[in-house]
């Protein structure tokens, strides 16, 4: 992520309980390179038997498309530890998924592969939800580094997300690499650790 800014039309699927066979069914992960796992995001809403597309679902239509940031409901991502739900919705150009929770692994696999997974409170939600409904085409403004989700300049709510994870995604960095930007605070504890209990570490 080269800017903390991430701008875009925004979907909402207020649904909660969304888990990763929906996201994307188990026989879609098989056999299949990136980037082209976003053929199978939502597969079952998306399309009907045969194929062709459900004119109907959000994500069918213009400008949804298009769509960048999607809001969903609780516990979003649950289910099945399946990495190719975040790869389908990166994929699709989903680049922030907006709910008031995530499935656990879901959510730790969002930020290895650079999706924002911003959590905010239910009320919150349920008003970026109803405002893009009302308006076709809305644009959410997601910034990182603020923690911050924008409908516009009177209308900001905040996201929770640990330093840690935030370093993960505005410098692409997976885990390792993120917690040793941490070094020299990891080294200090480390010796006042040892000053404080000397007789933890061995001689």
């Amino acid at each position: 992520m080269n800017s903390p800014r991430i701008s875009g039309i925004a979907a909402t699927l207020p649904i909660p309980d969304i888990d990763t066979d929906t996201i994307i069914p188990i026989e879609y992960c098989i056999n299949r390179d990136r980037p082209n796992f976003d053929v199978a995001l939502f597969r079952s809403w998306r399309y009907l038997d045969d194929g062709d597309e459900r004119p109907e679902f959000l994500l069918n239509t213009d400008p949804y498309r298009n769509t960048k940031i999607l809001v969903a409901g609780a516990n979003f991502g649950c289910g099945s530890s399946r990495e190719m739900a975040v790869w389908a919705l990166v994929d699709f150009g989903i680049k922030c998924v907006i709910a008031p929770s995530f499935g656990e692994i879901f959510y730790d696999n969002c930020f290895q592969n650079g999706l924002l997974a911003a959590r905010v409170s239910r009320s919150a939600a349920t008003t970026l939800s109803q405002a893009i409904e009302q308006t076709i085409g809305l644009t959410l403004e997601v910034n990182v580094s603020e923690k911050t989700i924008c409908i516009s300049k009177s209308e900001i709510f905040q996201f929770e997300l640990d330093n840690l994870r935030s370093e993960m995604l505005l410098h692409d960095l997976d885990p390792v690499a993120a917690t040793l930007t941490q070094i020299d605070a990891i080294e200090g504890f480390e010796k006042r650790d040892r000053l404080r209990r000397p007789w933890v570490t061995p001689h």
